[in-house]
């Protein structure tokens, strides 16, 4: 799983999306940071499990012995987190609307172009069943956003209809 193609997508999976942080503002970037990082550490143990059951295999392409997704989980999922979490943060409906057309986009096309190119691949999970995954994530980080709103006053922060 360490093909040229392979190498240039994760490379880009990994630091494509970092080009669009700027753009986040620094107050939805520092208010949902917490949750991304949260998200990760989630995903980084769920690799684990997963590379070591045999679940599905990630290509690292650098630090080759982690069973961490690296490129997933510092690019892709840490960015996009934030992206949702600051276009639907308040409506609930709209935030996992939006989850589970990314989820399942993530679930279906994207892991069979990815499998195609030798940078992730699904081995002894269904496609289905990496989409509950995925979902069910996003609804664990939005009750861990929503306590965080609770005891921490972000600045900046607008009020929101709920």
């Amino acid at each position: 799983m360490s093909s040229k193609n392979s190498t240039i997508l994760s490379t880009c999976t990994l630091a494509l999306p970092w080009f669009t942080a700027p753009f986040l503002g620094k107050n939805s970037f520092v208010r949902f940071t917490s949750v991304a990082v949260f998200t990760n550490v989630v995903w980084s143990i769920l690799s684990v499990i997963a590379n070591n059951k045999r679940w599905w295999k990630a290509d690292p392409f650098f630090l080759k012995k982690t069973k961490i997704d690296l490129p997933f989980v510092g690019g892709m999922f840490f960015i996009t987190t934030l992206w949702v979490f600051k276009w639907t943060f308040g409506d609930i409906r709209k935030y996992f609307a939006l989850n589970a057309l990314i989820d399942f986009l993530l679930a279906f096309p994207i892991v069979k172009f990815y499998d195609k190119v030798g940078a992730f691949k699904l081995r002894k999970m269904s496609n289905q069943f990496f989409y509950l995954i995925i979902l069910s994530l996003a609804v664990l980080i939005y009750f861990y956003q929503c306590i965080l709103e609770k005891v921490i006053k972000w600045p900046g922060k607008k009020a929101e209809v709920r």
